[in-house]
This record gives structure tokens, C-alpha cells and sequence, in this order.
């Protein structure tokens, strides 16, 4: 099952395989830059700064302080984004789509492709594992952001490795 946020069309969309939430351009959301500044952590020998950002955003997830996230998205995706809508779409992960609460995670893996970086991060939820996925853009915004069913794999367009 995947739940997403990215730049395109806003649509919920149910197929054999996922619930897909997409969030289209914004053209009128202007960010606040003391909200949106995205700070990469500080570096841990084992992981790389956007996998740092992607544990953080994960953490802010399941704390569900969704204003924070929400304003580290791109502003093509904030409006329709909203905390809210990413809220619902967590909530919807958990009990309609059937994986439960979430348990724990596992070690993120980083994919580069250009100037975006995809991390996904593998979920331990109460029913069924799971994949947590992060899109950031080279400025470290996030421009997609994804609640999969486990194994999902990287659009063959962000495939190239770091």
C-alpha cells in the first residue's frame, strides 16, 4: 500500500497494489523562511545527512507533528500537503490499509539521482512491515513523501546509487 505526497496532480487512488495521495503544484504558497529552513543534523559515521533528515521526518511522523514536516515540503506540494492532509494519510496507513501502529524502524538506504535523494526507511508496524520514503531536493526540501507496503521499489528514474 503506499500513500504519497509529490509535485504532481492531487488524487487518491486505489489499486491492487496502493493507495497513492499525490499533491500538486502550488503556485499562490509563499514559505516563511524561518519555518521552512532545513538544517541537514549533524553527521553520524554510519549515516548520511539526508538519511539523518529522513529519521528526523519519520520521528516528527509518528509524534505526529505534522506542521513540522509539512513545512520542510517544497512549495509546489505545501498547500495541498497540508498538516492535515499528511495527518489523515498516516492515520489511513495505520488503520484502514491494515499495517497497524507503528512499532520501530530499520536502517535507512539512500538512492541519488541528480540533484534529488530518495531514502526509504523500512517500518516495523503492529500487522504487516512497511516502507517509509523520503524525497528531498538538492536544497533539502522534501518534494515527495510516501507511506509504502514493504518492497516497493525506486521508480526506475531514481535508481542511480550513491
Amino acid at each position: 500500500m503506499v500513500s504519497r505526497l509529490s509535485k504532481f496532480s492531487f488524487a487518491v487512488t486505489v489499486a491492487s497494489s496502493a493507495l497513492v495521495l499525490v499533491s500538486g503544484p502550488v503556485s499562490n504558497a509563499v514559505p516563511d523562511p524561518v519555518d521552512t529552513a532545513v538544517v541537514a543534523p549533524a553527521s553520524t559515521p554510519s549515516r548520511t545527512p539526508y538519511e539523518q533528515l529522513a529519521l528526523k521526518t519519520l520521528d516528527q511522523v509518528v509524534k505526529g507533528n505534522f506542521v513540522a514536516v509539512s513545512a520542510r515540503f517544497d512549495v509546489s506540494i505545501r498547500q495541498e500537503g497540508n498538516p492535515a492532509v499528511l495527518a489523515n494519510a498516516w492515520k489511513e496507513y495505520q488503520n484502514q490499509l491494515g499495517f497497524g501502529r507503528y512499532q520501530s524502524h530499520g536502517k535507512p538506504r539512500q538512492v541519488v539521482s541528480g540533484d534529488r535523494t530518495v531514502v526509504d526507511i523500512p517500518l516495523h508496524m503492529a500487522r504487516q512491515p512497511g516502507d517509509f520514503r523520503v524525497v528531498f531536493d538538492g536544497k533539502g526540501h522534501i518534494e515527495g513523501l510516501w507511506f509504502l507496503k514493504k518492497g516497493v521499489p525506486v521508480p526506475q528514474e531514481l535508481e542511480t546509487r550513491s
